[in-house]
């Protein structure tokens, strides 16, 4: 270990730690665009100098490793006056759209005017004037004029996305981002541009003007689009009701942005993960229980008639689940259909496309290998439609959460089978053609609980926003169930209940519970099978 002292203190930190990344890890602040954790060191936009003693200039914190017995100074007046110059030379030719930019809030170059800036512009010059709205691709919005070069994007595109497509064009103050000729930024993980933007210069089009971060209140997840399990960040609107130029500002998810987490997806998300908050948005949400569909029932008289169906048909059931559910979801209906006799249960198999080198995963089901460890190896698809084309199940009762176009083919195909009933419990309308009931339920959005992994690591699922018409936890649910059919069944109170119990009878997720899940996840006891 090195020893230094950094404005008076003394702390020791690994050889090859940089002065920036001592400070950070200690909590202390020194000003930084260019440098980014998850990227190579430019060291291009000079807002981190500090002194080193016995040094004759000024130096970059970002790229400068620490010494031992180095003295750092990152606040005295040497350092101020160089923080100053540098801000006033990147707001010479900045426009002035904080009131108007999607990254005000959130805008380093907006705080770092106010704690380290002059205060005052003593350009007389008018400012250089750039393209307001490059369209670089299907997400993407470059403002030319708010950009300052600090080039996380361009090393973004090379090192991590590995496409390459862009770079720095003309020289001196008329310098500007861009694609080569002939190219588009449509590479899959081009979203990730916009959130390593220091500035507004990079902009969601999904998100562009929809409203202010401020009225944003932002909880901890995981994606539910494939079983790699990003971590990420689920922006709703506040409560209360608020109002934009656009009309009423409501309560549903606003965006998705990832959350860092290095034993999964490190800074990053694809551009399919971080859009999927709009399906669970859409108006397709089935909001009250119906039988038939289009024919809404009361809640209590649709749990009566599945708990009487459940009852009636006996082993002659089957229940069909969607890999996307909760591993609580899970155990709740393994524990009712254990209580009624019901063994033909099984998992969808959602499998498209092939696994990319960075994150994407070929198996669309987020918590597939939790669903196999929760109802064990044998709950296939197969066994369940296999069963139904045999005649032997009377009553089919699918709990499906299809977050895409290409899961309606599925339920197509489900609401076809030649069953006597079928019953669905889910959050979309679509899902219900062909059954005889359905009953409301949250999507990943709109519910606790953990996923596991492709990799056995299982990880929390949070609640970002109350569930939408009668829609109810799964735990609670399957609870009324279970008391419409006289089963005996746990009196759980929340989603971490389930969890608790889980972990008492099921080794895979033996000792856990909400705590030790953390924010980060955990890697399960068992090991994921191989190729899984």
């Amino acid at each position: 270990m090195l020893k230094f002292t950094i404005d008076g203190e003394e702390l020791e930190v690994a050889p090859g730690t940089t002065i920036l990344e001592a400070a950070l890890s200690r909590g202390r602040e020194v000003p930084h665009y260019c440098y980014h954790p998850g990227l190579s060191i430019s060291g291009n936009c000079r807002m981190c100098l500090v002194e080193v003693e016995k040094m004759p200039k000024l130096v970059i914190a970002c790229a400068t490793p620490v010494a031992d017995n180095m003295v750092v100074h990152t606040q005295n007046d040497r350092v101020k006056a160089a923080q100053a110059s540098i801000m006033e030379f990147l707001l010479v030719n900045h426009p002035l759209d904080c009131p108007i930019c999607d990254q005000a809030g959130e805008c380093r170059l907006q705080e770092y005017a106010v704690d380290y800036g002059t205060g005052i512009s003593r350009s007389i010059e008018p400012k250089v004037q750039q393209s307001k709205a490059v369209d670089l691709g299907k997400h993407i919005l470059l403002d030319q004029e708010r950009c300052i070069q600090c080039s996380r994007c361009i090393r973004f595109c090379d090192e991590i996305s590995g496409t390459g497509e862009l770079a720095f064009f003309q020289r001196g103050e008329r310098t500007i981002i861009g694609t080569y000729p002939g190219q588009r930024l449509d590479n899959p993980y081009s979203g990730n541009t916009a959130d390593i933007c220091p500035v507004g210069a990079l902009t969601v089009k999904e998100f562009r003007f929809k409203t202010r971060v401020w009225y944003l209140e932002n909880t901890p997840s995981v994606c539910a689009g494939c079983s790699r399990g990003c971590n990420v960040m689920v922006a709703t609107g506040k409560q209360e009701k608020l109002w934009t130029t656009r009309g009423q500002f409501g309560s549903g998810i606003k965006r998705v942005v990832p959350r860092a987490n290095m034993d999964v997806n490190a800074h990053w998300i694809c551009d399919e993960g971080r859009l999927s908050y709009r399906t669970v948005e859409d108006s397709d949400r089935m909001l009250k229980a119906q039988a038939p569909a289009e024919s809404a029932i009361d809640w209590d008289e649709g749990v009566q008639k599945v708990a009487a169906a459940l009852k009636s048909a006996g082993d002659r059931a089957a229940v069909l689940f969607s890999p996307r559910h909760t591993n609580e979801t899970y155990y709740a209906w393994k524990r009712l259909l254990d209580a009624m006799g019901i063994e033909r249960v099984g998992v969808r198999s959602l499998r498209r496309g092939e696994d990319d080198k960075l994150l994407i995963r070929a198996d669309k089901g987020a918590n597939s290998l939790g669903a196999g460890w929760v109802l064990g190896e044998q709950a296939t698809e197969a066994r369940v439609l296999d069963a139904v084309r045999d005649g032997h199940v009377d009553l089919l009762v699918t709990v499906g959460d299809p977050l895409d176009p290409a899961d309606d083919v599925n339920d197509a195909d489900l609401s076809s089978l030649n069953v006597k009933q079928r019953i669905h419990v889910g959050p979309f309308q679509r899902s219900t053609a062909g059954a005889t009931i359905s009953l409301p339920a949250p999507p990943w959005s709109e519910e606790d609980g953990t996923m596991t992994n492709f990799e056995g690591r299982v990880q929390r699922v949070r609640r970002a926003r109350v569930p939408r018409g009668e829609a109810r936890p799964a735990w609670r649910l399957v609870a009324d169930l279970a008391e419409a059919a006289s089963v005996e069944f746990p009196s759980w109170g929340s989603a971490a209940d389930v969890l608790v119990t889980l972990s008492e009878n099921c080794k895979p997720f033996e000792g856990l519970d909400e705590e030790a899940v953390g924010l980060l996840g955990v890697a399960s006891a068992a090991t994921a099978p191989a190729g899984s």
